[in-house]
């Protein structure tokens, strides 16, 4: 088997039909919220609006927010060095959590990496708790849900 003209032809059939991806270089523009330069591939920057950025309320802009991070960046380094059920449970997931709970007044909360995480978990463990569930889903719920 050519390896090499599979791919390419895997690629070419993606790009035929549109579904290519290109990633567009976006740099956001701090205390801006939601401004952010599209940086197009000759290097010309131009200022938009990103809405679809998952930093709802501009909290990653947030001096407090980023005062936080410092200070955690300070103590304990960067980067997770690995899944938390790899590498252990930080005090900061569980800072987090508590305080999510606290804030919606719930006994405890879960952090996830994405929304379509949290989705995926939830929609593959209820149905094998209660075999007999019946899940009603329709095309304005988020894609992973569908």
């Amino acid at each position: 088997m050519n390896y090499d003209h599979q791919i390419d032809k895997a690629l070419n059939a993606l790009h035929a039909e549109g579904r290519y991806r290109v990633f567009q270089d976006i740099s956001r523009i701090n205390g801006e919220y939601p401004k952010a330069n599209w940086v197009q591939t000759d290097g010309t920057q131009t200022e938009i609006t990103v809405w679809c950025g998952n930093d709802y309320l501009g909290m990653g802009q947030s001096p407090e927010v980023i005062s936080a991070l410092k200070k955690s960046i300070d103590s304990a380094g960067v980067g997770s060095g690995g899944t938390r059920n790899i590498s252990g449970n930080t005090v900061f997931h569980k800072e987090l959590e508590k305080e999510l709970a606290e804030l919606h007044q719930k006994e405890a909360a879960l952090l996830f990496t994405s929304a379509y995480n949290a989705n995926e978990a939830t929609l593959s463990a209820l149905p094998k708790l209660f075999p007999n569930l019946v899940i009603l889903s329709d095309e304005l719920n988020h894609a992973s849900m569908i």
